[in-house]
């Protein structure tokens, strides 16, 4: 939560849900993402972010070597790995390291969702979406603009487990409010597509409940 400040790239993250699956295993109960990531981070970052260092560094070898290539063909010469290396390096280098960091290319499904709904998502839709995540093999967290209660940082954001019932409650979605899904795992497309159809119904037929002032002056 707030004063679990785990600061992670999409890699990360994804070493993390796998460390979390083989804990859970073992104990054979399912752990918390707060677990995970502290233990992963005592016992295992370094080790990892050597690993895969040595890995990035050995695919941007081959990215090099085969933009040489390519030029070479083009010019009809070998331009050379130092020529090869530099210009890649300066065109193309910054577009692969984020593409490599992606939270898509680390096995992420990503779904954003507007609520169009002056009403908000209160106990019982929250309560709904949050058993909802329970039933399909997968995690699913949620970041909005502004939260303050999370599990884990993210490239700089915060975002939630959306099985946790009272994270939700603590969002206070008013009218307008952009909520960010990210899932990974066997079903996660299947949750988000179940968590969206909830999100949009809940949104749209619950009977009015307390909202903000602002929420208010804008329902229809």
């Amino acid at each position: 939560m707030d004063d679990q400040q785990f600061e992670l790239t999409a890699a990360e993250l994804k070493a993390i849900e796998e460390h979390k699956y083989f804990m859970s295993l073992q104990r054979g109960a399912e752990i918390s993402i707060e677990e995970a990531s502290a233990d992963f981070l005592r016992h295992y970052a370094a080790d990892w972010r050597r690993a895969k260092l040595l890995q990035d560094n050995q695919a941007q070898r081959q990215e090099i070597e085969k933009h040489r290539y390519l030029r070479s063909q083009a010019e009809g010469r070998d331009i050379g790995r130092a020529a090869a290396a530099q210009e890649w390096c300066g065109k193309y280098a910054h577009i692969w390291r984020a593409e490599r960091e992606s939270l898509e290319r680390n096995g992420f499904l990503r779904r954003t969702l507007t609520l169009r709904n002056a009403r908000c998502l209160h106990m019982r839709p929250s309560s709904e979406v949050a058993m909802l995540a329970h039933r399909f093999d997968c995690d699913v967290y949620v970041h909005k603009d502004g939260m303050t209660f999370h599990n884990f940082l993210l490239q700089g954001r915060p975002y939630l487990n959306v099985r946790s019932l009272l994270g939700l409650l603590s969002l206070e979605l008013v009218l307008g409010d952009t909520l960010e899904f990210i899932a990974t795992g066997a079903q996660a497309g299947q949750a988000l597509d179940a968590i969206e159809k909830l999100v949009s119904e809940s949104v749209s037929l619950d009977a009015p409940t307390a909202c903000s002032a602002p929420a208010q002056a804008q329902a229809v």
